[in-house]
């Protein structure tokens, strides 16, 4: 009766492998088949999720530890009965260090004969608060860059089990964790963590060098006759016009096309004066440019259509209600790839409109947010200022690439929580021109599996 009622069922002791160990043979001895294991041993498993928070690891202490209303007296059934909760204890704290199924849990039980377990002892000066860590070698150079709700149990999560050969060459080669802790939660954590991923650029942060595909779209007007290009670089007081960072050149192409699929701009890449001539392309012949180069427009008159792009990128329900009713009717004629061409072109200008709207409140003046926690951030020019710090840099609208993921991290923040102004230099209503537009494009995207994410997309 004991056999059918043990099979399948997880075996869990403390000290369990003598007490497996002990019904095994006797089974084998008796002719009958073994239980399955291994067993789950809470007292290898809080050497790993609790020490060195307990003096030991013995059942008495651990009851009083998590404070079980079984108390162990060496006898069976209570015993029993305590280890079933300092089990429940053990496995909500596991939780926190990233263990999450059964294969897991025994994982961590048999984590110590691991090459880098040893390692775990650097977690153990870190806090247990919100904060960023970072993973450094030998020489100070800092190798990967996080953030996490509790620090010390994050970074001892890593030594669990992790057979990816990424993490298993970062522990090899990490010799000092030092944490950040961040007073406002969350929030702070993410605006520092992607400080300082573009300060050091670790070599084991796979967003380290995103920022390097960044692309924008610069119209300049100072130009003879201005075309959209796609540069690397913004500079917010050139007298230029700029949307971006998007996430790759491809994508910022995408956006190019859009606009230029309701604006006739020339696409020609030739350096043009007030008085160059050449042969017109086929898109003048199509009508779909004004053609400067064979003289049939004025400069004033194209002039006149650049200040009409220039305003309909800050007030874009024109510009976008001509995309979609394009993308509808090529949907309408049954012409799904190209349907498909101008859905994506249409999310790529969305997108990074809804982005520089916010952007542009987020970097005007001075900023107090208070999120719902009580967490308070205060922005100056869109760079978040940490106590006992000096005043940070100015990020500014367009951000440059290299903090364009910092002010994307106040972004995604404040759009995943319920956040109230406390200080505005900036009236509420100006990030949101065009906004009726722009949520009707984002809420279709959505339904179809495409939310904008915080970060600008790279293209794939």
């Amino acid at each position: 009766s004991f056999l059918e009622f043990a099979r399948g069922a997880i075996f869990v002791g403390h000290n369990a492998s003598f007490d497996f160990g002990f019904l095994n043979a006797n089974l084998l001895r008796l002719d009958y088949d073994p239980l399955e294991g291994p067993p789950v041993c809470t007292a290898r498993l809080a050497r790993r999720v609790v020490w060195p928070d307990v003096p030991n690891v013995r059942l008495a202490t651990l009851a009083r530890y998590f404070r079980t209303r079984s108390i162990p007296v060496h006898r069976a059934l209570a015993d029993a009965e305590a280890t079933a909760e300092v089990l429940n204890g053990l496995i909500e704290l596991g939780c926190r260090l990233g263990i999450g199924t059964l294969g897991e849990l025994r994982e961590a039980c048999t984590a110590r004969g691991r090459p880098n377990f040893g390692k775990i002892r650097l977690a153990d000066l870190l806090p247990r608060s919100p904060g960023v860590y970072l993973f450094e070698d030998r020489t100070g150079k800092v190798l990967y860059v996080g953030k996490a709700v509790d620090l010390r149990a994050r970074v001892r999560s890593y030594f669990y089990g992790d057979e990816r050969k990424k993490v298993q060459d970062l522990l090899g080669a990490v010799q000092h964790v030092r944490g950040i802790t961040t007073p406002n939660g969350e929030a702070e954590a993410l605006v520092l963590e992607a400080r300082l991923i573009a300060r050091h650029e670790p070599p084991y942060n796979a967003h380290g060098k995103r920022w390097r595909r960044y692309a924008y779209l610069k119209l300049d007007p100072t130009e003879a006759w201005p075309r959209l290009k796609v540069v690397r670089t913004a500079s917010a007081d050139d007298g230029c016009c700029y949307l971006g960072p998007f996430g790759s050149s491809s994508r910022a192409r995408q956006a190019k096309d859009a606009i230029e699929d309701v604006f006739r701009l020339r696409r020609c890449t030739r350096s043009m004066s007030v008085r160059t001539r050449f042969a017109p392309c086929a898109l003048a012949d199509m009508g779909r440019c004004l053609a400067p180069c064979d003289g049939r427009t004025t400069p004033e008159r194209y002039g006149e259509l650049v200040r009409t792009v220039i305003s309909a990128l800050a007030q874009p329900g024109d510009l976008l209600a001509k995309l979609e009713a394009r993308m509808d009717g090529l949907a309408a004629d049954e012409r799904f790839e190209e349907a498909a061409l101008a859905r994506d072109r249409l999310r790529s200008i969305a997108e990074s409109l809804w982005r520089l709207r916010i952007d542009r409140w987020l970097t005007a003046g001075r900023l107090v947010l208070r999120g719902p926690r009580g967490e308070r951030l205060e922005l100056i020019e869109g760079g978040l200022a940490r106590d006992g710090e000096p005043a940070p840099e100015p990020i500014g609208s367009p951000p440059e690439r290299e903090r364009a993921d910092e002010l994307a991290a106040i972004r995604s923040w404040i759009t995943r929580h319920p956040t109230r102004v406390e200080r505005c230099e900036v009236p509420p209503s100006e990030p949101v021109d065009g906004g009726a537009a722009l949520a009707r494009i984002l809420g279709a995207m959505r339904d179809l599996g495409r939310t904008p994410g915080g970060r600008p997309k790279g293209g794939r």
